[in-house]
Protein backbone atom coordinates (compact mmCIF):
# COMPACT_ATOMS: atom_id res chain seq x y z
CA UNK A 1 0.00 0.00 0.00
CA UNK A 2 1.59 3.39 -1.04
CA UNK A 3 0.37 6.25 1.20
CA UNK A 4 0.55 9.68 0.38
CA UNK A 5 2.62 10.78 3.23
CA UNK A 6 5.99 12.24 2.43
CA UNK A 7 9.01 11.36 4.63
CA UNK A 8 11.05 13.84 6.18
CA UNK A 9 13.67 11.95 7.70
CA UNK A 10 16.76 10.29 5.96
CA UNK A 11 19.06 7.65 6.34
CA UNK A 12 22.12 9.73 4.97
CA UNK A 13 26.38 9.46 4.90
CA UNK A 14 27.60 13.27 4.99
CA UNK A 15 30.68 13.61 2.45
CA UNK A 16 32.84 16.36 1.50
CA UNK A 17 34.66 16.98 -1.87
CA UNK A 18 36.57 20.41 -2.44
CA UNK A 19 33.81 23.05 -0.72
CA UNK A 20 30.96 21.16 -1.20
CA UNK A 21 29.31 19.41 1.70
CA UNK A 22 26.92 16.68 0.68
CA UNK A 23 24.72 13.92 1.62
CA UNK A 24 24.39 10.06 0.00
CA UNK A 25 21.06 8.92 0.78
CA UNK A 26 18.00 7.03 -1.01
CA UNK A 27 14.53 7.57 -1.51
CA UNK A 28 11.55 5.82 -3.07
CA UNK A 29 10.20 6.50 -5.95
CA UNK A 30 6.85 8.12 -4.40
CA UNK A 31 9.25 10.16 -2.05
CA UNK A 32 10.88 11.68 -5.71
CA UNK A 33 7.46 12.29 -7.01
CA UNK A 34 5.91 14.55 -3.88
CA UNK A 35 9.85 16.18 -3.03
CA UNK A 36 11.43 16.86 -6.70
CA UNK A 37 10.11 19.84 -8.18
CA UNK A 38 10.75 20.58 -11.67
CA UNK A 39 13.82 22.97 -12.52
CA UNK A 40 12.58 26.05 -11.86
CA UNK A 41 14.38 28.05 -9.21
CA UNK A 42 17.83 28.44 -11.04
CA UNK A 43 16.69 31.31 -13.22
CA UNK A 44 14.44 34.39 -12.44
CA UNK A 45 13.59 34.36 -16.14
CA UNK A 46 10.52 32.37 -16.74
CA UNK A 47 11.79 32.23 -20.49
CA UNK A 48 15.12 29.99 -19.31
CA UNK A 49 13.36 28.33 -16.77
CA UNK A 50 10.67 26.99 -19.96
CA UNK A 51 13.79 26.55 -22.16
CA UNK A 52 15.00 24.05 -19.45
CA UNK A 53 11.92 22.25 -19.72
CA UNK A 54 11.78 21.71 -23.11
CA UNK A 55 14.83 19.97 -23.05
CA UNK A 56 13.93 17.47 -20.89
CA UNK A 57 10.48 15.95 -22.37
CA UNK A 58 11.76 14.48 -25.28
CA UNK A 59 13.91 11.96 -23.62
CA UNK A 60 11.96 11.51 -20.46
CA UNK A 61 9.03 9.91 -22.03
CA UNK A 62 11.52 7.22 -23.55
CA UNK A 63 12.96 6.78 -19.80
CA UNK A 64 9.36 6.18 -18.36
CA UNK A 65 8.64 3.25 -21.25
CA UNK A 66 11.73 1.50 -20.32
CA UNK A 67 10.70 2.12 -16.47
CA UNK A 68 7.18 0.35 -17.28
CA UNK A 69 8.48 -2.26 -19.29
CA UNK A 70 11.73 -3.47 -18.02
CA UNK A 71 11.68 -5.73 -15.33
CA UNK A 72 15.82 -5.41 -14.68
CA UNK A 73 15.82 -1.97 -14.58
CA UNK A 74 18.64 0.12 -12.93
CA UNK A 75 19.23 4.14 -12.67
CA UNK A 76 22.71 5.58 -10.82
CA UNK A 77 22.29 8.28 -8.45
CA UNK A 78 20.73 11.34 -9.21
CA UNK A 79 22.19 14.90 -7.41
CA UNK A 80 19.65 17.01 -5.87
CA UNK A 81 19.73 20.57 -5.22
CA UNK A 82 18.20 21.57 -1.61
CA UNK A 83 17.13 25.01 -1.08
CA UNK A 84 15.74 27.20 1.27
CA UNK A 85 14.26 25.19 4.47
CA UNK A 86 15.95 23.99 7.92
CA UNK A 87 17.76 20.85 6.96
CA UNK A 88 19.24 18.90 10.09
CA UNK A 89 21.99 16.55 10.47
CA UNK A 90 21.70 13.73 13.03
CA UNK A 91 24.53 12.00 13.78
CA UNK A 92 24.41 8.12 14.57
CA UNK A 93 26.87 6.34 17.00
CA UNK A 94 27.79 3.04 15.85
CA UNK A 95 28.37 0.46 18.81
CA UNK A 96 29.87 -2.71 18.46
CA UNK A 97 27.55 -5.61 17.03
CA UNK A 98 26.76 -8.45 19.61
CA UNK A 99 27.46 -10.76 17.15
CA UNK A 100 30.50 -9.18 14.58
CA UNK A 101 31.75 -7.11 17.13
CA UNK A 102 33.95 -4.28 16.86
CA UNK A 103 33.36 -2.68 13.08
CA UNK A 104 36.68 -1.25 13.33
CA UNK A 105 35.45 2.62 11.73
CA UNK A 106 37.74 5.16 11.99
CA UNK A 107 36.72 8.80 13.33
CA UNK A 108 35.60 10.39 9.66
CA UNK A 109 33.62 7.16 9.11
CA UNK A 110 31.57 7.45 12.38
CA UNK A 111 30.83 11.26 12.03
CA UNK A 112 29.81 10.37 8.43
CA UNK A 113 27.02 8.22 9.41
CA UNK A 114 23.33 10.08 10.43
CA UNK A 115 20.11 11.18 9.50
CA UNK A 116 19.15 13.92 7.25
CA UNK A 117 15.91 15.47 8.25
CA UNK A 118 14.27 18.06 6.42
CA UNK A 119 11.80 20.49 7.92
CA UNK A 120 8.99 20.41 4.87
CA UNK A 121 10.02 23.79 3.62
CA UNK A 122 12.63 23.35 1.41
CA UNK A 123 12.53 23.11 -2.34
CA UNK A 124 14.64 20.21 -4.02
CA UNK A 125 14.90 19.59 -7.82
CA UNK A 126 17.80 17.49 -9.86
CA UNK A 127 20.87 19.34 -10.85
CA UNK A 128 21.68 16.08 -12.34
CA UNK A 129 19.53 13.10 -13.38
CA UNK A 130 16.28 15.59 -14.88
CA UNK A 131 15.26 13.04 -17.50
CA UNK A 132 14.95 10.51 -14.71
CA UNK A 133 12.96 12.17 -12.24
CA UNK A 134 10.42 13.26 -15.17
CA UNK A 135 10.51 9.52 -16.07
CA UNK A 136 9.72 8.31 -12.53
CA UNK A 137 6.97 10.93 -12.55
CA UNK A 138 5.46 9.89 -15.63
CA UNK A 139 5.87 6.08 -15.00
CA UNK A 140 4.27 5.98 -11.35
CA UNK A 141 1.38 7.94 -12.75
CA UNK A 142 1.11 4.93 -15.10
CA UNK A 143 1.72 2.32 -12.22
CA UNK A 144 1.52 3.30 -9.25
CA UNK A 145 3.23 0.48 -7.57
CA UNK A 146 6.78 1.89 -9.14
CA UNK A 147 6.32 3.96 -6.02
CA UNK A 148 8.16 1.97 -3.57
CA UNK A 149 11.03 1.41 -6.19
CA UNK A 150 14.33 3.03 -4.74
CA UNK A 151 16.87 5.10 -5.71
CA UNK A 152 19.78 6.29 -5.01
CA UNK A 153 19.83 10.40 -4.02
CA UNK A 154 22.60 12.97 -3.59
CA UNK A 155 21.69 15.97 -1.44
CA UNK A 156 23.82 19.29 -2.28
CA UNK A 157 22.13 22.06 -0.54
CA UNK A 158 22.22 25.92 -1.74
CA UNK A 159 21.20 29.25 -0.48
CA UNK A 160 17.96 30.68 -2.30
CA UNK A 161 19.75 33.94 -3.62
CA UNK A 162 22.16 34.31 -6.81
CA UNK A 163 24.70 32.97 -5.86
CA UNK A 164 22.86 30.07 -5.04
CA UNK A 165 21.56 29.83 -8.50
CA UNK A 166 24.95 30.33 -9.50
CA UNK A 167 26.52 27.92 -7.85
CA UNK A 168 23.79 25.35 -9.00
CA UNK A 169 24.30 26.07 -12.18
CA UNK A 170 27.96 25.66 -12.36
CA UNK A 171 27.13 22.17 -10.76
CA UNK A 172 24.77 20.77 -13.10
CA UNK A 173 27.18 21.57 -16.59
CA UNK A 174 30.05 20.10 -14.37
CA UNK A 175 28.48 17.42 -13.62
CA UNK A 176 26.98 16.84 -17.41
CA UNK A 177 30.32 17.90 -19.36
CA UNK A 178 32.03 14.62 -17.61
CA UNK A 179 29.12 12.69 -17.64
CA UNK A 180 27.60 13.13 -21.06
CA UNK A 181 27.77 15.99 -24.17
CA UNK A 182 25.98 18.64 -22.97
CA UNK A 183 23.08 20.61 -25.28
CA UNK A 184 23.82 23.92 -26.61
CA UNK A 185 20.39 24.91 -25.28
CA UNK A 186 21.60 23.80 -22.03
CA UNK A 187 25.20 25.63 -21.88
CA UNK A 188 23.13 28.40 -23.24
CA UNK A 189 20.67 28.04 -20.42
CA UNK A 190 22.43 26.98 -17.52
CA UNK A 191 26.45 27.04 -17.84
CA UNK A 192 28.18 29.58 -15.02
CA UNK A 193 31.19 29.17 -16.61
CA UNK A 194 31.19 30.10 -20.27
CA UNK A 195 31.27 33.80 -20.45
CA UNK A 196 29.34 33.90 -23.26
CA UNK A 197 26.76 31.73 -22.08
CA UNK A 198 26.64 34.42 -19.15
CA UNK A 199 26.64 37.46 -21.83
CA UNK A 200 24.10 35.77 -23.18
CA UNK A 201 21.56 35.17 -20.24
CA UNK A 202 22.44 38.21 -19.19
CA UNK A 203 21.04 40.31 -23.01
CA UNK A 204 17.60 38.32 -22.69
CA UNK A 205 17.77 39.57 -18.76
CA UNK A 206 18.72 42.99 -18.94
CA UNK A 207 19.12 44.54 -22.07
CA UNK A 208 16.12 46.60 -23.26
CA UNK A 209 16.27 45.93 -26.85
CA UNK A 210 16.18 42.41 -25.81
CA UNK A 211 15.06 41.67 -23.11
CA UNK A 212 11.91 38.63 -22.26
CA UNK A 213 9.64 38.67 -19.31
CA UNK A 214 7.95 35.56 -20.26
CA UNK A 215 6.09 33.57 -23.25
CA UNK A 216 3.55 36.41 -23.07
CA UNK A 217 5.65 39.18 -22.72
CA UNK A 218 8.58 37.87 -25.11
CA UNK A 219 10.19 40.61 -27.24
CA UNK A 220 12.15 39.80 -30.03
CA UNK A 221 14.41 36.50 -28.93
CA UNK A 222 13.00 33.14 -29.91
CA UNK A 223 14.08 30.55 -26.69
CA UNK A 224 13.47 27.77 -29.16
CA UNK A 225 15.69 24.65 -28.95
CA UNK A 226 17.06 25.63 -32.96
CA UNK A 227 19.31 28.55 -33.56
CA UNK A 228 17.04 28.99 -36.67
CA UNK A 229 13.67 30.35 -36.82
CA UNK A 230 10.21 28.99 -37.15
CA UNK A 231 8.79 29.53 -40.47
CA UNK A 232 5.50 30.02 -38.60
CA UNK A 233 7.78 33.04 -36.37
CA UNK A 234 6.75 36.24 -37.18
CA UNK A 235 7.48 38.18 -34.01
CA UNK A 236 11.25 36.72 -33.12
CA UNK A 237 14.33 38.75 -34.79
CA UNK A 238 16.72 35.99 -33.80
CA UNK A 239 16.99 32.72 -31.24
CA UNK A 240 18.73 32.74 -28.44
CA UNK A 241 21.60 30.12 -29.65
CA UNK A 242 22.25 32.74 -32.44
CA UNK A 243 22.68 35.47 -30.15
CA UNK A 244 24.96 33.18 -28.01
CA UNK A 245 26.65 32.86 -31.56
CA UNK A 246 26.91 36.42 -32.12
CA UNK A 247 28.21 37.61 -28.78
CA UNK A 248 31.14 35.05 -29.69
CA UNK A 249 31.91 36.08 -32.83
CA UNK A 250 31.83 39.91 -32.01
CA UNK A 251 34.07 39.39 -29.12
CA UNK A 252 36.54 36.79 -29.92
CA UNK A 253 39.40 38.26 -32.66
CA UNK A 254 39.19 35.37 -36.00
CA UNK A 255 43.15 35.98 -36.00
CA UNK A 256 45.01 35.75 -33.52
CA UNK A 257 48.58 34.09 -31.81
CA UNK A 258 48.55 30.96 -29.97
CA UNK A 259 49.02 32.77 -26.45
CA UNK A 260 45.63 35.49 -27.49
CA UNK A 261 43.90 31.59 -28.75
CA UNK A 262 44.62 30.04 -25.31
CA UNK A 263 43.00 32.96 -23.79
CA UNK A 264 39.97 33.26 -25.03
CA UNK A 265 39.15 29.66 -25.31
CA UNK A 266 39.56 29.56 -21.23
CA UNK A 267 36.53 32.34 -21.72
CA UNK A 268 34.18 28.95 -22.57
CA UNK A 269 35.76 26.91 -19.85
CA UNK A 270 36.73 29.12 -16.66
CA UNK A 271 34.11 32.19 -15.51
CA UNK A 272 36.24 35.19 -16.06
CA UNK A 273 36.12 38.20 -13.44
CA UNK A 274 33.18 39.96 -13.10
CA UNK A 275 34.96 43.22 -15.03
CA UNK A 276 35.84 40.72 -18.14
CA UNK A 277 32.09 39.79 -17.86
CA UNK A 278 30.84 43.61 -18.12
CA UNK A 279 33.15 44.52 -20.86
CA UNK A 280 32.15 41.68 -23.50
CA UNK A 281 28.43 42.47 -22.32
CA UNK A 282 28.94 46.17 -22.43
CA UNK A 283 30.51 45.57 -25.88
CA UNK A 284 27.45 43.39 -27.34
CA UNK A 285 24.87 46.18 -25.97
CA UNK A 286 26.63 48.46 -27.96
CA UNK A 287 26.67 45.83 -30.86
CA UNK A 288 23.15 46.13 -31.05
CA UNK A 289 22.49 49.36 -30.82
CA UNK A 290 24.63 50.44 -33.45
CA UNK A 291 22.54 48.04 -35.44
CA UNK A 292 19.54 49.59 -34.18
CA UNK A 293 21.15 53.60 -35.22
CA UNK A 294 22.08 52.19 -39.13
CA UNK A 295 19.23 50.00 -39.75
CA UNK A 296 16.07 51.60 -40.12
CA UNK A 297 14.37 48.20 -40.42
CA UNK A 298 15.32 47.68 -36.60
CA UNK A 299 14.32 50.73 -35.56
CA UNK A 300 10.65 50.24 -36.57
CA UNK A 301 11.18 46.26 -35.05
CA UNK A 302 12.74 47.54 -31.41
CA UNK A 303 10.07 50.43 -31.29
CA UNK A 304 7.10 48.17 -32.03
CA UNK A 305 5.46 45.28 -30.34
CA UNK A 306 5.89 42.01 -31.19
CA UNK A 307 2.59 41.17 -31.85
CA UNK A 308 2.77 44.18 -34.69
CA UNK A 309 4.85 41.51 -36.36
CA UNK A 310 7.36 44.16 -37.96
CA UNK A 311 10.13 41.01 -37.55
CA UNK A 312 7.73 38.14 -39.86
CA UNK A 313 6.94 41.35 -42.45
CA UNK A 314 10.74 41.69 -42.83
CA UNK A 315 10.58 37.72 -43.79
CA UNK A 316 8.03 37.73 -46.15
CA UNK A 317 9.12 36.71 -49.67
CA UNK A 318 12.82 35.53 -48.41
CA UNK A 319 12.88 39.43 -47.16
CA UNK A 320 15.91 40.91 -45.52
CA UNK A 321 19.39 39.37 -44.63
CA UNK A 322 19.71 40.70 -40.68
CA UNK A 323 15.70 39.07 -40.07
CA UNK A 324 17.89 35.60 -40.55
CA UNK A 325 20.02 34.22 -38.29
CA UNK A 326 22.59 33.29 -41.14
CA UNK A 327 22.39 36.62 -42.06
CA UNK A 328 23.34 37.99 -38.45
CA UNK A 329 25.74 35.28 -38.61
CA UNK A 330 27.44 36.72 -41.59
CA UNK A 331 27.44 40.36 -40.69
CA UNK A 332 28.57 39.87 -37.38
CA UNK A 333 31.62 37.94 -38.75
CA UNK A 334 32.49 40.60 -40.75
CA UNK A 335 32.19 43.47 -38.12
CA UNK A 336 34.55 41.38 -36.43
CA UNK A 337 37.24 40.90 -39.23
CA UNK A 338 37.01 44.55 -40.32
CA UNK A 339 37.67 44.90 -36.33
CA UNK A 340 40.60 42.67 -36.12
CA UNK A 341 42.05 44.96 -39.38
CA UNK A 342 41.43 48.17 -37.05
CA UNK A 343 37.83 49.62 -37.66
CA UNK A 344 35.96 51.38 -34.91
CA UNK A 345 32.98 48.76 -34.45
CA UNK A 346 30.47 52.03 -34.87
CA UNK A 347 32.10 52.82 -38.36
CA UNK A 348 32.57 49.21 -39.75
CA UNK A 349 28.57 48.62 -39.27
CA UNK A 350 28.01 51.76 -40.94
CA UNK A 351 29.80 50.44 -43.93
CA UNK A 352 28.50 47.50 -44.04
CA UNK A 353 24.88 48.85 -43.41
CA UNK A 354 25.08 50.16 -46.93
CA UNK A 355 25.75 45.99 -48.61
CA UNK A 356 22.26 45.53 -50.41
CA UNK A 357 20.23 43.45 -47.73
CA UNK A 358 17.22 41.92 -49.63
CA UNK A 359 17.59 38.24 -49.95
CA UNK A 360 15.73 37.57 -53.50
CA UNK A 361 17.94 40.23 -55.31
CA UNK A 362 21.58 39.78 -56.31
CA UNK A 363 24.54 39.32 -54.41
CA UNK A 364 22.29 36.88 -52.05
CA UNK A 365 19.13 35.31 -54.30
CA UNK A 366 21.16 31.28 -54.83
CA UNK A 367 23.69 32.10 -52.17
CA UNK A 368 21.84 32.54 -48.83
CA UNK A 369 18.31 32.45 -50.53
CA UNK A 370 17.15 29.90 -53.03
CA UNK A 371 14.30 31.16 -55.08
CA UNK A 372 13.16 27.95 -56.01
CA UNK A 373 12.53 26.27 -52.55
CA UNK A 374 11.89 29.35 -50.62
CA UNK A 375 14.15 28.18 -48.26
CA UNK A 376 17.39 29.86 -46.84
CA UNK A 377 20.58 27.78 -48.18
CA UNK A 378 22.15 26.57 -45.17
CA UNK A 379 24.98 24.81 -47.09
CA UNK A 380 26.49 27.53 -48.38
CA UNK A 381 30.40 27.98 -47.63
CA UNK A 382 30.60 30.97 -44.68
CA UNK A 383 33.24 32.61 -47.11
CA UNK A 384 31.36 33.34 -49.58
CA UNK A 385 29.02 35.82 -47.46
CA UNK A 386 31.83 36.90 -46.11
CA UNK A 387 33.71 37.94 -49.29
CA UNK A 388 30.91 39.19 -50.65
CA UNK A 389 30.00 41.65 -47.76
CA UNK A 390 34.28 42.49 -48.16
CA UNK A 391 33.98 43.17 -52.17
CA UNK A 392 30.93 45.54 -51.25
CA UNK A 393 33.14 47.93 -49.35
CA UNK A 394 36.22 47.71 -51.35
CA UNK A 395 37.98 45.37 -48.65
CA UNK A 396 40.54 42.59 -49.35
CA UNK A 397 39.37 38.59 -49.01
CA UNK A 398 40.14 36.99 -45.52
CA UNK A 399 41.74 34.32 -47.60
CA UNK A 400 44.45 34.83 -49.90
CA UNK A 401 44.31 32.84 -53.47
CA UNK A 402 40.57 33.48 -52.90
CA UNK A 403 38.26 33.97 -56.01
CA UNK A 404 35.41 35.31 -55.28
CA UNK A 405 33.60 35.45 -58.59
CA UNK A 406 34.90 31.60 -59.37
CA UNK A 407 33.12 31.01 -56.01
CA UNK A 408 29.63 32.76 -57.15
CA UNK A 409 29.51 30.87 -60.38
CA UNK A 410 30.12 27.80 -59.17
CA UNK A 411 27.73 28.41 -55.90
CA UNK A 412 24.63 29.93 -58.58
CA UNK A 413 25.95 26.79 -61.07
CA UNK A 414 26.23 29.64 -63.51
CA UNK A 415 29.11 30.50 -65.59
CA UNK A 416 27.95 33.65 -66.47
CA UNK A 417 26.59 35.18 -63.35
CA UNK A 418 28.66 38.10 -62.70
CA UNK A 419 28.14 40.59 -59.80
CA UNK A 420 26.66 43.75 -59.19
CA UNK A 421 29.22 46.26 -60.06
CA UNK A 422 29.95 48.67 -57.16
CA UNK A 423 30.54 52.65 -57.44
CA UNK A 424 32.99 53.58 -54.76
CA UNK A 425 35.15 56.46 -54.59
CA UNK A 426 37.39 54.20 -52.94
CA UNK A 427 40.83 53.86 -54.33
CA UNK A 428 41.43 50.43 -53.23
CA UNK A 429 38.33 49.50 -54.30
CA UNK A 430 39.18 46.10 -56.13
CA UNK A 431 38.13 44.94 -59.24
CA UNK A 432 34.84 42.65 -59.77
CA UNK A 433 37.44 39.97 -60.50
CA UNK A 434 39.84 39.99 -58.21
CA UNK A 435 41.67 36.69 -56.84
CA UNK A 436 44.23 37.87 -54.48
Amino acid sequence: MITNQSRTTFPALRCKMGDRVYYVTYMKFVDVEQWIHRTDQIHKSKMLREMIQRELQPRSKIIANYLLQQSERFFSAIVVGVYGGEPQWYPINVDDSPVLGNPELDSDSRDSIGLLKLSGDEKLFAIDGQHRVEAIKEAISQDPELGLEELSVIFVAHEIDDEGRECTRRLFTTLNHWAKPVSKGEIVALDEDDAFAIVTRRLVEEFPLLKSESREETRFVDFGKQAQLNQSDRKSLTSILTLYDLTYTIHVPIKMQPTSREKFKRLKLRRPSDTVLDEIYEQQTEYWTILKDNFPEYQELFNSNPQDEVAGKYRDNAGHLMFRPIGQKAFAKVVRIMMDRSWVMKDAIASLASVPMALNEPPWKYVLWNPSTTRINSKVSSQLPESIFLYYIGEMPRKKNYNLLHDYRRTLDDQKAELPSVNKTNPNMLPLTYSS
